[in-house]
């Protein structure tokens, strides 16, 4: 029985921290490419009225 709380406890540890490098890997692929960026944060409306003045 410790035996498979053990394994439990280490293979959730193993899923967290493969998620984790995951999803910052993703995150710095959206940064780097040209993406649009949110119109919710604070440079994302300056993005979209500078695109829009542009036109």
């Amino acid at each position: 029985m410790e035996t498979l709380v053990g394994v439990l406890a280490f293979g959730t540890l193993g899923f967290v921290v493969v998620f984790a490098y995951l999803s910052v890997r993703a995150t710095e692929k959206l940064r780097d490419s040209g993406a649009p960026k949110s119109a919710l944060s604070r440079d994302g409306i300056a993005e979209r009225m500078a695109k829009t003045a542009h036109q």
